[in-house]
């Protein structure tokens, strides 16, 4: 039984994320399954998905300040997005960005108090992360599907209700900060920024 406040869990999710273990958890939009932000962490999520390795994962967090390390090279219209729309189902990427051990396509910061009680236990307070589903299959919706399609990974069950929620909305920015939208979903754009 997933239990955020027992020292003991924690530690034993801690150790099962630092040898590159996947765990699934619920977000504001679907649930998810994520590993600590490094080759091991991306190489099992893809591994256990079947997803192409093109395909990449977004790094999500408790708050902006843990995130900000890994939007570096974002154009200052990514922050300006960043404050009006996080936490919330906001997803803002560049083309593809690079950290010293995986390389990401996203950054988000969602408003949903189970994930943000999820991530302030975590090491690092930061997850490599992907809808919990095998790639190209749609999200799985309850505990019981996710431990009987990926029966090795830690659920984390904090979820006060079912969730069924829209995925959040997808913008990638190029270099001089144009907004191009490849997914419209929980967050409408507006221009007013």
């Amino acid at each position: 039984m997933t239990n955020l406040h027992d020292l003991d869990f924690i530690k034993k999710l801690n150790e099962h994320l630092a040898r590159g273990g996947v765990i699934a958890f619920p977000t504001d939009t679907v649930w998810g399954l994520g590993a600590l932000p490094t080759r091991a962490g991306a190489d099992a999520i893809f591994e256990i998905k079947h997803r192409p390795k093109q395909k990449h994962l977004i790094i999500m967090s408790d708050s902006f300040e843990h995130i900000k390390k890994y939007m570096s090279e974002y154009p200052k219209r990514a922050f300006e997005l960043a404050e009006k729309y996080w936490p919330g189902a906001l997803t803002i990427g560049v083309p593809v960005a690079e950290t010293d051990s995986m390389a990401f396509g996203g950054v988000r910061v969602p408003n949903y108090k189970p994930f943000q009680e999820l991530c302030s236990v975590i090491d690092g307070h930061c997850l490599a992360t992907t809808s919990a589903n095998i790639s190209g299959q749609p999200p799985l919706t309850s505990v019981a599907d996710i431990q009987t399609q990926f029966p090795d990974i830690i659920v984390i069950d904090n979820a006060k209700n079912e969730i069924r929620g829209n995925p959040s909305t997808v913008a990638i920015l190029d270099k001089d900060g144009k907004v191009n939208v490849v997914r419209e979903g929980a967050v409408k754009l507006t221009t007013d920024i």
